[in-house]
């Protein structure tokens, strides 16, 4: 007969949490810890961080990629067979340790709080990439989510971050922002523009090929019709999603949501996610 000690540990065992994983996993926090204490201590020392929109925005982008990649170790864990998931449930808590800083940041844009994330997040990408290298354990969804951290950090750099040396001979002693404070901004409206439309239509038909192409079907006999359909089922769930917010924030303030642009792309990146890793975990089952 089972204790409910047994049965709790058999149950953590079912999903890969042993003494073994946690141990490892302890191993990659510990690591990437001291790798992030270097990486601050580097930054703080040789580079200027100036705050602006982009260090918030950062911080929101960063948070919703380690929200997704949670959420697909949950569904990859929990719908697929025992053993053939690629996500493990012991990298969580780094998880949300590393989602707990840049939601922080989110909301506030300190310089040496950009930098602690930024630090944090060089050093996530440096842990996976060595164990990559030297083992199987990273499967395809962390590939993607560090392929996208550092193309979000490359970013960050381009927008807000300066070395000392040139702080120390610029012209003024103020931090040159890198955004433009004078640009006018153009009142939003409900409808995106003919650009818009036209990328992202190109963008769901791309979509709707690349699932089918995932599901096993070669690219001459992917059938048009299931790629129209497809791409019609994911524009009219974005446009679902982005409608709710958009007419809320109309019907409180008589005003159409600023950038709603990037709303909608947003919503669209959701969809898609979630059409492409369905097929994603049905290939794997």
């Amino acid at each position: 007969m089972s204790t409910p000690t047994g049965a709790f540990l058999g149950f953590l065992a079912s999903r890969g949490l042993d003494f073994a994983s946690l141990g490892g996993a302890y191993l990659v926090v510990l690591a990437t810890v001291l790798l992030t204490a270097a990486a601050f201590v580097t930054a703080r020392h040789y580079l200027v961080i100036s705050p602006n929109r982009w260090t918030r925005d950062h911080g929101v982008y960063v948070s919703w990629l380690l929200a997704t990649l949670l959420i697909a170790t949950v569904l990859e864990n929990e719908t697929l067979p025992r053993g053939s998931a690629t996500t493990h449930y012991a990298a969580v808590p780094q998880l949300l340790l590393l989602l707990g800083l840049n939601a922080w940041i989110w909301k506030r844009q300190e310089p040496w709080l950009v930098a602690l994330g930024a630090a944090a997040g060089v050093a996530t990408i440096v842990v996976t990439v060595a164990l990559a290298l030297a083992t199987k354990l990273i499967g395809a969804a962390y590939v993607a989510t560090a392929l996208v951290l550092a193309a979000l950090l490359v970013l960050l750099w381009l927008k807000a971050v300066s070395t000392k040396s040139q702080f120390m001979h610029a012209d003024t002693i103020y931090i040159a922002s890198k955004e433009m404070l004078d640009a006018v901004v153009a009142p939003q409206k409900p409808w995106l523009g003919l650009p818009q439309w036209a990328a992202l239509i190109g963008a769901s038909v791309g979509l709707a090929v690349g699932n089918s192409l995932l599901r096993g079907a070669a690219l001459e006999q992917i059938p048009a019709t299931e790629v129209a359909v497809e791409s019609l089922v994911l524009l009219g769930v974005t446009a679902v999603v982005s409608a709710v917010p958009a007419a809320s924030y109309w019907l409180l303030r008589k005003a159409w949501m600023p950038e709603l642009t990037r709303l909608v792309w947003l919503a669209w990146m959701v969809s898609g996610f979630a059409f492409t890793y369905g097929n994603y975990l049905t290939r794997l089952s």
